[in-house]
Parts: structure tokens; C-alpha cells; sequence
């Protein structure tokens, strides 16, 4: 309803201008915010204060004089404003469960590396680790003593539930810690690329590495052994044929996001090696690999006989097979021994 308001003289009501409904009280959640008001130019307060005082030349005067002034500050130098980039992660979801007690992880039999959705979480818990508390000044994590190692993987195991008495459980913790060392060496190594010289990336240390380690990590990478064995590296990866595009996520935690998407294992490698972007796989080796599949699968007989065991089978068998890894699904899976051995 509306009020009425206040009537004319003959009667009539005039137009209701407010509605009369009880206004809601909101409660006081956020701060109350400053009412700015616009302020005075001083070149008008100059003028102002000026003018009763003198003449009208004389009062310009003096404000072109305020005006001259300002423009000579305009054209000092100003130092330029820092952006704020992207600072060390925070880990907000971690501290988030974390303060619930020891974060639970699902790394089912035959894995080792978590599927659950906690995964996420899991790999950016152990990267921190390694930045903050890892002593960088080692080739690798192979050349990382055993009561480093055992330091690091004491601080995941205080961040999550994990039985320690299976061994696909140990092995996840390990292989999370020496990919993620692995990772973060490269990383120093892309951004000492990127100075001309060798000087030039010694005083650019990144503020997270330590004077020291940064000085011994520069002398390695401009070494002569470091750049043979980097270069033997490149051509290696040149070679291989077969790319993904399952990004950065394991393809244990990739086979549980995408379900009935990936009913099988066939399918699943077609998921991980199509481009959505080009509408088709990422390269020839990857087509023709899951062509090769299909066409052993229908030599198997009818669709009965076509199910996830014969899928999988006829997986294993087009990838083939390597020591200590599955070919195909990365080093969270434990690989099956070979059958010619």
C-alpha cells in the first residue's frame, strides 16, 4: 500500500511518492562506507582569497603563477608503480581442511598416487613442501641424502592420513616428493635461461633461493658437462611421439572425474589424446595407436566378449610394456609385469 499524500484544494490526492511498506532493518555486516565529497581546486581558492585583496591583473596573475607551479610538478620524474603479481600460493583449501585434523587421501590397490578429490590438494601441499623446507642444491632428488628425504616426508605424512604399512602408500609420498624437487629444479632452470649472461642471472636470484644455493645452482648450469647432458635431453624428448592432453592432473584422478565419459580403457586414451580445441587427436602417433586398438578389439569376437578385461588387455597390448612403468598411464599406475618375462 501507499500513503496518500497531502491533498489539493479541491480534494484530489496528490501523487504518492514513497512507498509506505516497514522498511527491513539489515543487519550490520559489512562497514559503513565514506561519503566522499569532491574537492575544492586550489586554483579557485587561490582566486577567491586573491581577488578582494588586488586587482583583477594582478589576482590572474597569481594564478597562473599556482597554475605554472603545478604544471612543473606534472613534469618531475615519477617512479613507476610496481603491479602486484602472483605471489607464493597460500594454500587456502588446505588450511581449510587442514584445521579439521590430517587431510584423508583414497590410493586405492595398484595405485600409488591418490584418486580421490583431495589429489589437488595432495600435489600442492608436497610442491610447498619442497619450495619452503627442500635444499635445492642437488642435481636431483636421486642425489638427495636420506635424512632429507626422510625430513621432507615426515612433514606429508603430518599433513595426511596415509597407511604407512602399504607400500603403494610410501611409494605415493615418494614419487609426489621427487616429481615435484624434479619440477622445481627445472623451474630455476627456465628462470636463469633468461638472462643474457651468466652474471646477469647470478644477480637475478629469485628471493625464494638462498644466496649460496643460487650461486652453486648457476655454476652448475654453465657448465660444460650440464650443457652436453641438457642438450642429449632435448633431442631425447624431441623423439618421443606420443603426447597427452590430460594436462597436469594424474590419469588415476583423470579415470575418476570422468567416469561413464571413459567407460573403458580404449575410450580413456582416445579422452586423454583428443584436442578439443583442433577436434582431433593431438597427433598422428596418438590416432593411430587407438585405431590399432579398435581394430583388436573386433578380432575378438562379438561385443560379449568385448568387455573392460578384453579392453584392457587390448590397452596394454598396443602400448606395449617398460620396466617400472604403465605406459599410457603414468607412474601412478603399478605397472604389470611383462608377459615375455
Amino acid at each position: 500500500m501507499y500513503k496518500s499524500g497531502k491533498r489539493f484544494r479541491r480534494g484530489r490526492p496528490r501523487r504518492p511518492l514513497i512507498n509506505s511498506s516497514p522498511i527491513k532493518e539489515v543487519p550490520d555486516l559489512v562497514p559503513p562506507t565514506t561519503v566522499l565529497r569532491d574537492e575544492e581546486d586550489p586554483i579557485i581558492d587561490v582566486l577567491a582569497e586573491v581577488v578582494p585583496e588586488m586587482g583583477i591583473e594582478e589576482a590572474n596573475h597569481e594564478v597562473q603563477h599556482d597554475i605554472n607551479e603545478r604544471d612543473n610538478l606534472t613534469d618531475m620524474p615519477v617512479s613507476p608503480i610496481k603491479k602486484r603479481g602472483r605471489g607464493p600460493t597460500k594454500g587456502t583449501a588446505f588450511e581449510r581442511l587442514r584445521k579439521y585434523g590430517k587431510i584423508p587421501l583414497n590410493i586405492k590397490d595398484g595405485y600409488r598416487g591418490p584418486s580421490c578429490e583431495n589429489a589437488t590438494i595432495f600435489s600442492s601441499r608436497v610442491s610447498w613442501i619442497i619450495r619452503v623446507h627442500a635444499e635445492m642444491r642437488h642435481a636431483s632428488w636421486i642425489a638427495v641424502g636420506d635424512k632429507e628425504k626422510h625430513e621432507l616426508i615426515t612433514l606429508v605424512r603430518g599433513d595426511f592420513e596415509l597407511d604407512w604399512t602399504k607400500e603403494n602408500h610410501r611409494e605415493a609420498v615418494v614419487n609426489a616428493l621427487a616429481d615435484k624437487y624434479n619440477a622445481y629444479h627445472y623451474e630455476l632452470h627456465k628462470h636463469y635461461r633468461k638472462f643474457a649472461a651468466h652474471e646477469e642471472a647470478l644477480a637475478g636470484r629469485k628471493e625464494s633461493v638462498e644466496p649460496h644455493v643460487w650461486e652453486w645452482l648457476c655454476e652448475r648450469w654453465a657448465s660444460g658437462a650440464f650443457k652436453e647432458r641438457s642438450r642429449r635431453n632435448t633431442n631425447n624428448r624431441k623423439k618421443q611421439k606420443v603426447r597427452h592432453t590430460g594436462g597436469r592432473k594424474s590419469f588415476v584422478r583423470l579415470m575418476e572425474e570422468m567416469g561413464e565419459e571413459a567407460p573403458n580403457m580404449i575410450e580413456f586414451y582416445k579422452q586423454t589424446h583428443w584436442s578439443r580445441e583442433k577436434g582431433k587427436f593431438i597427433n598422428a602417433a596418438s590416432e593411430f595407436n587407438y585405431n590399432l586398438m579398435l581394430e583388436r578389439l573386433n578380432e575378438k569376437g562379438t561385443k560379449e566378449d568385448q568387455d573392460d578385461d578384453a579392453t584392457a588387455d587390448v590397452f596394454k597390448e598396443v602400448l606395449g610394456y617398460k620396466s617400472g612403468y604403465a605406459l599410457g598411464l603414468g607412474h601412478s599406475v603399478i605397472p604389470e609385469p611383462s608377459p615375455f618375462m
